[in-house]
């Protein structure tokens, strides 16, 4: 998939799961790949990991839910590799607790990470892409988002965030469009990741690379008719 070859793509949550998976698949395919995560030591290993297989990376620590960071993370990756070209707003965390129980603080934090950190990303993408009239976003949400599938216990603040994700990808692929700009979701179910298994006694059966790939799929030139499409992945 040459088209692919030297774009700059900036993918969040980074350093592992389905960040570290479709950051490896990127890579593989010749994007100059930007790491942002908030963990130093899972960014250092995937950057020596893409570095070693031949790939050009560059790893910036970031917490998506600060501007500052975030407004940092574009300023590098632009002075390293030019004007970012993908984004894949990958970030994203999940903290059970009933709502009765909730404090504020663990709502504000749920939303800041998963709406918060995609509108900051997602602005600064567009503030660069926009000029240039090209570029795709992908917003990695969660079938938790999907209205109409069965929710569970303390997880208001994760599927309010990632139902979020949903409806603002709608609006940004309308904005996107007028410049060139394709936005697109992807909402998988169980994916076997860190989060789900601090988070589940239950089996996922989508894999980081399974996800990837469907990345990959919306880069694709198969794809270029979709804008503000919400892939739903639900397993086998």
């Amino acid at each position: 998939m040459g088209h692919l070859t030297d774009k700059v793509a900036i993918i969040t949550g980074g350093g592992r799961g389905i960040g570290a998976a479709t950051a490896r698949l990127l890579a593989g395919e010749g994007c100059r790949v930007v790491l942002a995560a908030r963990t130093p030591g899972e960014l250092e290993e995937m950057r020596r990991q893409i570095e070693e297989g031949g790939g050009r990376v560059l790893s910036v620590r970031t917490d998506v839910a600060t501007e500052e960071d975030v407004v940092h993370l574009f300023a590098e990756a632009k002075r390293e590799f030019g004007p970012v070209e993908i984004l894949i707003n990958n970030a994203g965390i999940l903290e059970r607790m009933p709502v009765h129980e909730m404090d504020v603080e663990t709502w504000d934090r749920v939303l800041g990470v998963n709406l918060r950190g995609s509108f900051l990303c997602a602005r600064e993408a567009m503030r660069q892409m926009i000029p240039r009239k090209q570029g795709s976003i992908i917003n990695i949400s969660s079938i938790a988002g999907v209205a109409g599938i069965e929710k569970w216990s303390g997880s208001a603040a994760y599927c309010a965030s990632k139902g979020g994700v949903n409806l603002f990808t709608e609006v940004l692929s309308v904005e996107g469009k007028l410049h060139g700009i394709r936005v697109n979701s992807i909402s998988p179910g169980a994916v076997q990741t860190r989060m789900w298994e601090q988070n589940s006694s239950e089996e996922a059966d989508i894999s980081p690379d399974d996800v990837a790939k469907a990345v990959l799929f919306l880069l694709s030139d198969e794809a270029r008719t979709m804008q503000g499409s919400n892939l739903e992945m639900f397993g086998r």
